[in-house]
């Protein structure tokens, strides 16, 4: 879904229009360096989209809710499995994370969380 506000430079129009329903969450992970990236996740409405139907496999990881937002229990899942992953991998990682509540303190054995401190 787009934003209701945006900025605009002075003189550029800006139409109207009904605002889409469809919308997504997608969170974005990868090294500073840009050497390393983690696969989309992509937070949806349905659990099985229509557009995703005759597909085996996607190179994202999907999860849904009614509102398509992040949730603690999503975001709990999403980082235990991750922490699975680097647990064999013997890495540890320090991952910056924003002050969102729906993002909580897990407590994880190779990932730290950094939360960023309210504005």
């Amino acid at each position: 879904m787009l934003p209701n506000k945006t900025h605009k430079l002075k003189g550029e129009r800006c139409s109207g229009g009904k605002m889409s329903k469809e919308r997504i969450t997608a969170m974005i992970c990868a090294k500073a360096s840009g050497t390393e990236k983690r696969k989309l996740l992509i937070i949806g409405k349905f659990q099985n989209p229509k557009r995703f139907k005759n597909i085996n496999s996607l190179p994202i990881d999907y999860y849904w809710n009614d509102k398509a937002w992040m949730t603690s229990s999503i975001f709990t899942d999403y980082f235990k499995k991750w922490d699975q992953e680097l647990l064999k991998e013997k890495r540890k990682i320090l991952l910056l994370v924003d002050n969102c509540p729906a993002h909580p303190d897990v407590k994880l054995h190779n990932i730290k969380l950094f939360f960023f401190h309210p504005i």
